[in-house]
């Protein structure tokens, strides 16, 4: 297998498996409870575990994990067209940079829950796909001739 094609699987794994966000998911007595997810799997709150059937129960979490992901698999995909050469770094870099944007935002969008809550909780990216990207790019991207002249 040629250092491509592993940095390749690589990054097609690390996108569909590693968590890229936690998320809040409710409030209930002062107490916050959060979600975490990635493109195929996700932990959920207990509570709603066990309120449907477990079909229902993974429709949920892929589904949430490709909404939450979509911009994670654009990332993906960037990254594998840069190591490729069918794509500019700057094209992956953008979709690696507004990979974490969303996670951000709920950040954002959630602190007056932050504030009421009690317990102390995690919010917001875990960045592990866009440092594995980076680092694939940077050692596996835009190979260079080892002459000025060579084709």
């Amino acid at each position: 297998m040629t250092s491509d094609r592993l940095a390749k699987w690589i990054m097609g794994i690390t996108t569909l498996l590693a968590p890229f966000g936690v998320y809040p998911f409710s409030v209930h007595n002062d107490v916050l409870t959060v979600s975490m997810h990635a493109l195929l799997w996700g932990i959920m709150p207990e509570a709603f575990a066990y309120n449907g059937s477990i079909l229902f129960y993974m429709y949920v979490i892929i589904g949430r994990g490709i909404f939450y992901g979509i911009f994670n698999i654009w990332f993906g995909i960037e990254v594998i067209r840069y190591i490729s050469d069918y794509s500019r770094r700057r094209m992956a870099i953008t979709s690696g940079i507004l990979s974490l944007i969303y996670p951000f935002a709920m950040v954002i969008i959630s602190w007056p829950w932050l504030q009421y809550s009690t317990t102390l909780e995690y919010l917001g990216p875990i960045p592990i796909q866009f440092v594995v990207g980076l680092l694939l790019m940077k050692y596996f991207g835009e190979q260079k001739p080892l002459e000025a002249w060579s084709d």
